[in-house]
């Protein structure tokens, strides 16, 4: 090991910039709903055609009931034949049968089709954010994940629900006009065509709407990002008293949102009132000219019943329709969302096969001119906090460019999931979830019991799990007498800021990476505790790449190579580095 201060004056340059890589093919990218909803539908088909067949048979059974009333009338009480009127009204109780039956199985099918979206877009959207991990930070607001979770994903639900309906709606429709066709071809032709106008004179409300809703998505995100932003920071914000600011400026994006909601509402209201209204007016039109041909003998009494019926029965596959235009305005919005979430993360995660990992090659931040050397424990310190951290997230593979890189690769040519598994930055504001404390350190579920121990004794943690402090002091692991099921609570708020800092060591030991970069592990901790982890870390990562960030003299003291990185980047060891002024002055502070 050398003992000489290497200085680096000249650094070297950005290095090979990230490519700007395409996302996954995107051939209908202007009509994004499209590719959403074939992605929601994929595998899906045959429970879907199930439950547009049996809504079929119970929106077409209702087009039967006009139609045998109509027989009834004719062939039953005008011609006075009690045989007819009876076999016509057994016809009609049947058909209601069976309307009744295949209704509530429409429903139930419909239902878990909704629901079997919903649940999708759901899974989609937490293994997606995964896929990107930090870099979601630099491309969507966390309040945006939120308002997607909570509003789009349910209107991929509907959207599918009533897809199904939409199909069966077209299906009954067409239904009446076949059976008009024998009664009248003037109403056939009425109604055939009358109601696709009517849906086409609602597209510019339909239109109106989706910009609407498309503006009331952006600002409900703001908001949900400035509460999310809040709620992470509170404690800050009293502490320099930023409560009024925030509550301002909260107040200003909830009345936005709001606004943007009653214009929503607005635009809702018209289109209530066109489908009332207008399907209103086509029926009093046609049940006009149907009673002056009745008067005039043009069609029967029971024609012009059928006549008011099929307008009657007809109300509720309009209402689907329109229904499903409206969903499909939403999911247009929705979808634009989703698929923006997707592309951030087919840019995190699309990449080729790779090169080989080279595990035997140092890892270089081109930036800084940092190098950690494999198999040693390099000591990296950094005055500036900012600065720190955006050396560990280029060492850890999150960027920003100019990436580092392995060897002679930029860390982004590899695929996320291989970078992943080599390359661990353990973030001083990790958290611990809720749970078993042994499901929050042995994550994979693949450890014994015997290396979570060996994990929480180098990580000093032991008494944390029912052990009596004087096993802190001991240099053996134990082997009993522990307790790994106590319950974590929410974000590990039942453990005091220096067990959390523990507890995630011992995490980040048991993952066993190939590289190991860990952000100020001991900066919660006291110096005996900071002592017995600089101890113990070396035995534990002993002949594995580990990089530690800190200014903890005991943990420098460990290190193999420490890096200064300050106005001029230094390298040697922490007793030759002490005899520089400037990483003197930091160490002692």
């Amino acid at each position: 090991m050398s003992t000489s201060i290497e200085t680096r004056h000249g650094q070297e340059d950005s290095g090979t910039a990230a490519s700007d890589r395409p996302g996954r093919p995107d051939p209908i990218a202007r009509f994004p709903v499209l590719e959403v909803l074939r992605w929601l539908m994929r595998g899906r088909w045959k429970r879907l055609a199930i439950a547009t067949a049996v809504t079929c048979l119970f929106l077409g059974s209702l087009q039967l009931v006009p139609f045998i009333l109509g027989k009834a009338i004719d062939l039953g009480l005008v011609a006075g034949d009690r045989n007819a009127l009876l076999l016509w009204a057994g016809a009609l109780g049947a058909v209601i049968l069976i309307v009744t039956a295949t209704g509530v199985g429409s429903n139930l099918l419909i239902t878990r089709e909704n629901l079997g979206a919903n649940f999708r877009a759901q899974r989609s959207l937490v293994e997606t954010v995964m896929e990107i991990g930090s870099r979601l930070r630099a491309s969507i607001a966390a309040g945006e994940v939120v308002a997607i979770s909570a509003a789009d994903t349910s209107t991929f639900g509907y959207f599918v629900g009533n897809f199904v309906r939409f199909l069966a709606s077209a299906f009954a429709l067409a239904l009446a006009v076949a059976i008009l066709s024998t009664e009248s071809w003037l109403f056939a032709l009425s109604i055939g065509l009358g109601m696709p106008l009517l849906i086409l004179a609602l597209r510019p409300v339909f239109l109106h709407l989706e910009a609407r809703i498309s503006r009331s998505r952006e600002l409900i995100g703001e908001q949900t990002a400035i509460a999310a932003d809040a709620v992470s920071g509170l404690r800050v914000l009293r502490g320099v008293g930023g409560e009024r600011y925030f509550t301002d400026r909260y107040r200003r994006a909830s009345r936005s949102a709001r606004d943007a909601g009653i214009r929503v509402g607005h635009a809702l209201a018209w289109l209530e009132f066109a489908r009332i209204t207008l399907p209103g007016a086509l029926t009093l039109l046609l049940v006009s000219v149907g009673a002056a041909m009745a008067l005039a003998g043009d069609i029967s009494v029971g024609q012009f019943a059928a006549l008011f019926g099929y307008m009657i029965s007809l109300i509720r596959p309009l209402a689907f329709t329109i229904l499903f235009i409206d969903d499909f305005t939403r999911a247009v919005v929705a979808a634009r969302r989703f698929q923006h979430l997707h592309r951030v993360a087919d840019g995190a995660t699309d990449v080729d096969e790779g090169p080989v990992w080279g595990g035997d090659e140092p890892l270089h931040d081109p930036a800084t001119g940092v190098t950690a050397q494999p198999g040693l424990i390099t000591g990296v310190m950094v005055p500036d906090a900012a600065e720190s951290r955006a050396l560990l997230e280029r060492l850890g593979g999150y960027g920003p460019t100019p990436w580092a890189r392995i060897g002679d690769h930029d860390l982004d040519t590899f695929p996320i999931d291989l970078l992943r598994r080599r390359v661990l930055l353990l973030e001083a504001n990790a958290q611990l979830f809720s749970g078993v404390l042994r499901d929050q350190l042995d994550v994979d579920g693949t450890r014994s019991d015997a290396d979570i121990m060996r994990a929480l004794h180098t990580a000093s943690a032991v008494d944390i799990v029912g052990l009596d402090p004087s096993w802190l002091e001991r240099d053996a692991v134990p082997d009993d007498g522990y307790d790994l099921t106590l319950i974590v609570g929410e974000r590990g708020r039942n453990f005091s800021g220096g067990e959390r800092q523990r507890l995630l060591l011992a995490r980040g030991l048991l993952a066993d990476p190939e590289v190991l970069i860990l952000d100020h592990p001991t900066s919660a901790c006291d110096a005996q505790t900071d002592a017995r982890i600089a101890d113990r870390l070396r035995s534990h990562r002993g002949g594995s790449t580990t990089i530690v960030a800190t200014d903890s003299p005991a943990l420098l003291a460990q290190c193999d190579r420490v890096v200064f990185v300050g106005d001029t980047v230094l390298e040697g060891t922490h007793r030759t580095l002490l005899a520089v002024s400037a990483y003197r002055e930091v160490v002692n502070r």
